[in-house]
């Protein structure tokens, strides 16, 4: 996954967003 991160520069916003979400659905 750490190789993927690395490779894929617009990957750490797409993961940003996911764990935003979460957090906001949680309260």
């Amino acid at each position: 996954l750490a190789g993927n991160l690395c490779r894929c520069t617009g990957y750490h916003k797409i993961v940003e967003a996911v764990l935003d979400a979460a957090e906001e659905m949680r309260g």
